[in-house]
């Protein structure tokens, strides 16, 4: 029976409903119940089969045509989106690394410890003049030394590009735990922009199967770019190489090693986005 879990279901298309099935109807964004049921009882589970009279909302039919013509969809407001960035841009990404037995003291279970970050600072779109990055000593928090140098480093003017809420949420807990730097961190956090709200509302791509994942959008939109070929290409890898280092399970040739592919991964998410935000300017 199909239902609002089939989304989310690892199952669902390698051996379930959607096994086949390219387009699943679980790639509709805000799919309600109500919608689920009506699908279920026509029997249509392809996107490309939707009937031309099944309610859709202006964001799902918008993926539709998308998927039925593939062809990527750009919003006719998307200049209206990104007006608001102000230059110099920076585009900021945070590693973390959270545990069930905190790896170091005054932390508590399963709590967001930022590990590092990466800065591109762009002049104007696509134009990288220059990068930071931090990545912290894992024997040890290394949270204040990581707040005062990402203050240092984001200056005071200029919108600074995310990809979703996350950094806007470790930045809320940098200042909740630094009061004295709360000041200046609530500047950064006043001119975040999140480019991923901005996909969400003014583009799609067949190829993003559902997902506005920067793993998933960045490969659609930008083809010569992905995270295949690196050592550590994901977050939860992220998460458990610092982890191992932090609990002294490498040798010191191994951290190395680590240490300099955890700053390759963390530098593509920011790379990523300065393309990413390159292709939708592009396309205005």
């Amino acid at each position: 029976t199909l239902s609002k879990a089939c989304k989310d279901c690892d199952y669902f298309s390698d051996t379930c409903l959607g096994k086949g099935i390219e387009y699943s109807v679980m790639q509709l964004p805000r799919c309600q119940a109500k919608q689920i049921m009506a699908l279920q009882q026509i029997g249509v589970l392809d996107l490309r089969k939707l009937p031309a009279n099944f309610y859709l909302t202006d964001q799902q039919q918008t993926v539709v045509q998308s998927v039925k013509t593939g062809q990527p969809y750009f919003a006719p407001n998307l200049k209206a989106l990104l007006d608001s960035i102000q230059w110099p841009s920076y585009y900021l990404d945070f590693e973390t690394v959270t545990t069930s037995l905190p790896l170091y003291s005054d932390i508590a279970p399963y709590e967001q410890v930022i590990t590092q970050y990466s800065i591109d600072r762009c002049s104007s779109s696509g134009q990288i003049d220059q990068h930071f990055e931090y990545l912290g000593d894992p024997v040890r928090d290394c949270q204040r030394e990581l707040a005062e140098r990402l203050i240092q480093d984001l200056d005071e003017k200029g919108s600074i590009i995310v990809y979703h809420t996350f950094e806007q949420s470790r930045i809320n807990d940098l200042a909740e735990r630094f009061p004295d730097l709360a000041a200046p961190l609530s500047l950064i956090s006043s001119r975040l922009f999140d480019l991923c709200k901005v996909i969400r509302q003014g583009c799609y791509h067949p190829e993003f199967c559902g997902s506005y994942s920067i793993k998933t959008v960045l490969p659609a939109l930008v083809p010569e770019m992905s995270y295949e070929g690196l050592e550590i290409a994901d977050g939860g890898a992220a998460i458990v190489k610092y982890a191992k280092m932090a609990l002294g399970q490498y040798t010191t040739a191994e951290c190395q090693a680590i240490r300099q592919n955890l700053l390759r991964y963390c530098g593509q998410d920011t790379l990523a986005m300065v393309r990413l935000h390159k292709v939708l300017l592009d396309r205005c």
